[in-house]
């Protein structure tokens, strides 16, 4: 019974999601000669609602297949999770066809179609692990989730086989491939045309690959020492460094793109490019959780109750630990690192190209943003290196370039803007606005207060405790230090603000403001 129902179920899944695509094609390419959109909207509702009832019903047919008797709660969040996660990614996909690659669909219907997207694929992904808890208890938690597939060996866990097609390098290239289909679709709309990037995507993401095992391997060059080119470059079970790979993958692809898109700007593709790098990095992390690795330090399992199962039952295992294949004693779980920073990192994503790429553009100079990343991406590893597990803490230099991402990142973005003042002053093109000296003062003020307030504590806390080792460790001297960076590279933000009050105050003083631009 529960086979026969599986099969029909995913016949009619499949089906429904075929034909509904096949209407979606037409609309897209604007094949029709006058699309009528209420009828095509309330076409795919009603497809839509065949496919996520078959999909629902699929998983619900296991229950039966596995001889499974669940608890009402797992029954309900089965069938919730089952409908809601379908229905919304049935909805986020076809939005998201319709809206990135639709040709000539009327400007208040693509606004929605966005606004479709923006809301159901996040919501997709909550429903997900809704759906995933009606099954989590019923894994074999004797050992950790699959992390890939073997050709000779099947499905194989972290610790059971070398993988042929591993979870950990779906996650990254998903990831990517996003990347370049967001950034694909805002230099249509910058300059009209698909496929500007497409080479300097397939140059910089294998160099990106690249680097970050690079970085892996010198980090941990000790371990590797004498091993053999082969293993150095074995990647099946991870061993990926981010931040290598970001800084590897973004001056690779910034050469490439100079060299073959000389009449397209660079700081349109770097604010477009650079912050959509945060979304590739928020799904590869997912890499980590299936490789069972990049964990932080264990911790009593009641702070985590949130986590959805599949995730908080996976985090009794590390790879490290897997000689003796021992998980944590019951209450107990790895801090889930990847799973905090694809949070972070998706807020970012949201913040710099969102926030700052939208609302608070007209603050922003061309550039900003993807410095902005740099900045972003250092602030999340400060925080999260100091709760690694120790045996993934490769030493005080990872801790260290987090600091200097921060710091490093703020003086491009001064510099940016400082520079670019300077440019338009020589060529006259600088003229403050009306209110100028009030916005100067009431940032500088703010930049300051911010800024002594994290240095004065910073210092406070560092006085009479001593560096105590080179562990990047959450001790009073390390919260300190941390303060204290911090508030330095707010300080330097003046090299922003204070042009502006200068500006102000000449205009006030000359009571020369030029009313159009006021």
């Amino acid at each position: 019974m529960g086979i026969a129902l599986f099969i029909l179920s995913s016949v009619v899944m499949v089906a429904s999601l075929v034909y509904s695509i096949i209407n979606t094609r037409e609309v897209k390419n604007n094949t029709i000669t006058k699309i009528n959109f209420p009828a095509y909207f309330k076409k795919n509702g009603i497809v839509g609602a065949f496919f996520s009832v078959s999909f629902m019903a699929m998983f619900l047919s296991i229950y039966l297949w596995a001889k499974i008797t669940p608890m009402p709660g797992e029954f309900i969040q089965t069938v919730l999770g089952g409908i809601l996660f379908s229905g919304l990614g049935y909805i986020s996909l076809h939005t998201f066809i319709l809206h990135y690659y639709g040709k000539k669909i009327p400007e208040d219907i693509n606004k929605k179609l966005f606004i479709a997207l923006a809301i159901s694929f996040p919501l997709a992904l909550f429903f997900v692990f809704i759906l995933s808890n009606g099954f989590a208890n019923y894994m074999n938690l004797e050992q950790p989730l699959v992390s890939g597939i073997s050709f000779t060996d099947g499905w194989v866990t972290p610790w059971t086989g070398k993988t042929s097609i591993a979870f950990y390098a779906i996650c990254i290239i998903s990831g990517a491939f996003y990347t370049y289909m967001y950034a694909d679709h805002k230099f249509y709309i910058e300059y009209g045309k698909h496929g500007i990037l497409e080479s300097t995507f397939l140059v910089a993401f294998p160099a990106g690959i690249i680097g970050a095992r690079l970085f892996y391997v010198i980090g941990l060059w000790d371990e590797f020492k004498g091993t053999g080119f082969i293993n150095m470059i074995d990647m099946r079970d991870g061993g990926l460094t981010i931040l290598g790979g970001a800084i590897t993958g973004i001056v690779i692809g910034v050469a490439w793109f100079l060299w073959r898109n000389k009449q397209y700007s660079i700081w349109v593709a770097v604010d477009i490019i650079v912050p959509a790098i945060l979304i590739a990095q928020a799904a590869g992390r997912w890499g980590n959780f299936f490789n069972c690795e990049v964990y932080g330090q264990v911790s009593d399992g009641k702070y985590w109750w949130w986590l959805p199962k599949i995730v908080y039952n996976n985090m009794h295992y590390s790879t490290l630990y897997s000689l003796r294949n021992d998980p944590l004693p019951i209450g107990q779980i790895y801090v889930p690192l990847f799973f905090i920073e694809c949070l972070t990192n998706l807020l970012g994503f949201f913040v710099l190209a969102h926030v700052f790429g939208k609302a608070l553009r007209k603050y922003t100079e061309l550039g900003d943003l993807a410095f902005g990343y740099i900045v972003w991406y250092g602030l999340t590893r400060v925080f999260m290196e100091p709760i690694r597990d120790s045996a993934y803490k490769m030493n005080f230099w990872s801790w260290f370039w987090s600091f200097a991402f921060v710091v490093i990142g703020t003086l491009l973005i001064v510099t940016n803007h400082i520079v670019r003042y300077i440019i338009r002053k020589k060529k006259g093109e600088f003229h403050a606005k009306k209110n100028a000296f009030n916005v100067g003062i009431i940032t500088t003020l703010a930049i300051v207060a911010v800024s002594l307030g994290l240095m004065i504590p910073g210092i406070l806390t560092m006085v009479n405790n001593t560096f105590e080792n080179t562990e990047p460790i959450f001790n009073q001297f390390n919260i300190g230090l941390t303060l204290f960076v911090l508030g330095i590279s707010v300080f330097l933000y003046l090299g922003i603000s204070i042009p502006i009050l200068v500006e102000g105050a000449k205009n006030l003083q000359n009571d020369k403001i030029r009313p159009d631009l006021a």
